[in-house]
Parts: C-alpha cells; sequence; structure tokens
C-alpha cells in the first residue's frame, strides 16, 4: 500500500507543486499512457515494477481514478480516489455506495490535515462537514482497517494541542486499529 500512496502522490505531483498548466497535463498524459501499461503488466516506472512483480497472481488496482481525481481542480480528489484504491488493494468486498463513502472519507481526511488550504474557519466547521455513511463501510471495515486509522488520525490533527498529543494518538490508533479488527468500528 505505501507504494499506491508513493505512486498517488507522483501523479498528483505536477498540481501539488504548482507547476505550468501544460507541464502538469504532460505529467497526466504520461501517467494515462503508464496506467495502461500497468494494467498490460508492461509499465515502465521502478515503483510499478515492483508492485506487478510482488502481485503477479492477484489483479492489479486500476490507477485511471487517481489520474483522473489528480486532474480536478479539488486538491481533495485525489485522496478519496487513492483510499478506493487502497480499499480495493486491501482485498475490501466494495459496493457502489461503499466506493462512494471511501471516497468522501478520503477527501475528508485530506480536509482534516489541510484546514486552511480546504477554506474551513475553524474545527467546528470541518468536522460538520462529514457526511459518510458508516454502515457503507461495515462490510468492508475489517479489510480498511489502516483507511480508518488514516481517517481518524487525521481527524485528530483538527484539534493537536500539544506535543504530548502525538503519544495519545498513537494509543487512539491502536485502539481504532484494534476495533475494526473486531469489527467494532463501524456500527451496522
Amino acid at each position: 500500500m505505501s507504494r499506491l500512496m508513493a505512486v498517488a502522490d507522483e501523479i498528483g505531483a505536477g498540481a501539488a507543486r504548482e507547476l505550468d498548466p501544460s507541464i502538469a497535463g504532460a505529467r497526466l498524459e504520461w501517467w494515462r499512457l503508464e496506467a495502461r501499461r500497468y494494467a498490460a503488466r508492461a509499465p515502465q516506472h521502478p515503483w510499478l515494477r515492483a508492485q506487478l512483480a510482488e502481485s503477479a497472481d492477484r489483479p492489479l488496482p486500476d490507477l485511471m481514478p487517481l489520474i483522473d481525481a489528480a486532474a480536478q481542480p479539488a486538491p481533495d480528489a485525489l485522496r478519496g480516489a487513492l483510499f478506493v484504491a487502497a480499499a480495493e488493494l486491501l482485498g475490501a468486498p466494495l459496493t457502489d455506495e461503499a466506493r462512494a463513502a471511501l471516497a468522501d472519507l478520503g477527501a475528508q481526511s485530506w480536509r482534516d490535515e489541510h484546514p486552511a488550504a480546504s477554506g474551513a474557519a475553524d474545527a467546528a466547521q470541518l468536522t460538520g462537514a462529514r457526511r459518510t455513511p458508516a454502515s457503507a463501510l461495515a462490510p468492508a471495515q475489517a479489510r480498511i482497517v489502516p483507511l480508518l486509522v488514516w481517517s481518524a488520525m487525521a481527524a485528530s490533527c483538527i484539534q493537536r494541542r500539544t506535543p504530548l498529543q502525538s503519544l495519545f494518538d498513537n494509543l487512539r490508533a491502536w485502539r481504532i486499529a484494534r476495533r475494526a479488527c473486531l469489527n467494532r468500528y463501524i456500527a451496522s
């Protein structure tokens, strides 16, 4: 999954680095071609080659939604697409409703981590904006533990007050992961 995150970061680098639009567009076009090569099991990028070698007998994640999201003006769209791709890589059973809920959860985690860029005036406005239907994620929760922890930790970034908070963040991450593994993180 870390390789998928690195690839998503590379795909979105044009916008993140505020490159000239023609350069950013050329980068995305190269990634579109690379996604097709990856689907055909002949990528050029070393990270995708390594991913291919590790998952020779498993289905490959579709990179096109990541590329399409990176082309959008909303910076949180890429994180949403990354959450869906990661859930697929983790083998989560996904319905259309679960995909939409995961995309929203990922986008919300980006907004939580970047409150100034998301235009929220304060933490209450960010937490009030949550709309992910937890019931849609219930069947997949045992597989998407890393994504649930990531989302919860991003939400805690809003209220970070002291350096000691990192100790509590680790404890909170452990509790979230434990509850999700036991299918008790999301009440269905």
